[in-house]
């Protein structure tokens, strides 16, 4: 069988198209992403109506392309994007009305753990903490002896941090600082852990930009998903600068992020820094494989 999953995030749009076994296990066939930048759109709390039929038209783009290769209507869920507006019940039923799916807007409880349940899929985590930066939230989770913790959302993102503090394409020096201190105080009102954890999992599309160029300067391997938290707070520092060399490596890395790569790389390297002791493993998994295995294949969808 095969499940199309929408994930509509505040920053992007992806669809990830799954094969799925009859041992509840799956193959990823093809994923696709739009820049859609939804939390660009708020403005006072509320997602504009531009903001809406942005949204709608990513899903509609995507509800073509399934069209092409005779796939079913996707599944379609959202985060932050729909999560942390006014008019979350305006927007789902004016989505539902153009494109004729209906939002799954999860919360951000449920999204960090769906997180972690992403990353059981590559790594045995047991004992430490599972972060996600988002556009417009980020989430941590906290696992002790294979059980939950804690599991929390913070209104605090990439596209979230650009937007209420860089003015131009990338943050000047006082620009930095502005977001250095917004962190700082997101992260004082976070319910972390007590004492900094052995091994912390990192999911989501800034921690998987960050890991591409890090491999790329430190001259890793390409399959690599390991960063000590000394590296990721070097590559913090050498891509601040801006220079030819920072610029060359975020064009060719992740040019989709080149304007929330070093805000989201400020937040990750701030969050790095308070969790971990050890080791920073990058999943290639994460909320999206666990919606799949926990919110479908569980329901014998």
């Amino acid at each position: 069988m095969k499940i199309a999953i929408v994930d509509l995030g505040s920053n992007t749009v992806r669809l990830s198209v799954y094969h799925t076994r009859p041992d509840r296990g799956f193959d990823l066939l093809f994923s696709e992403k739009e820049m859609a930048g939804l939390v660009s759109y708020v403005r006072g709390g509320v997602l504009s109506p531009e903001g809406i039929q942005r949204a709608c038209q990513a899903i509609r783009d995507f509800q073509s392309l399934l069209r092409q290769f005779d796939l079913g209507a996707p599944r379609v869920f959202a985060t932050a994007s729909l999560r942390n507006i006014r008019n979350t019940e305006e927007a789902v039923a004016e989505i539902r009305e153009a494109t004729g799916v209906e939002v799954d807007v999860i919360s951000g409880e449920l999204e960090a753990k769906l997180g972690y349940y992403g990353t059981r899929l590559t790594t045995n985590l047991r004992d430490g903490a599972v972060f996600d930066i988002g556009g417009g939230s980020t989430e941590i989770l906290e696992v002790r002896g294979g059980e939950i913790r804690k599991a929390q959302s913070l209104p605090i993102g990439s596209l979230e941090l650009f937007n209420r503090w860089v003015d131009g394409l990338w943050p000047r020096d006082k620009e930095l600082k502005k977001i250095r201190e917004d962190v700082a105080a997101a992260l004082h009102q976070a319910r972390l852990p007590e004492e900094p954890v052995g091994k912390v999992c990192g999911v989501g599309g800034t921690a998987r930009a960050a890991l591409k160029i890090a491999n790329a300067w430190y001259d890793k391997p390409a399959g690599n998903r390991r960063l000590t938290p000394a590296e990721l707070r070097r590559l913090r520092k050498m891509l601040c600068k801006r220079d030819h060399q920072a610029r060359r490596l975020i064009l060719r890395h992740c040019p989709d992020r080149v304007h929330t790569i070093l805000p989201g790389l400020v937040l990750m390297e701030t969050l790095v820094s308070a969790l971990c002791e050890e080791e920073l493993y990058i999943s290639p998994y994460g909320v999206r494989e666990g919606y799949l295995c926990h919110k479908l294949l569980s329901d014998g969808i």
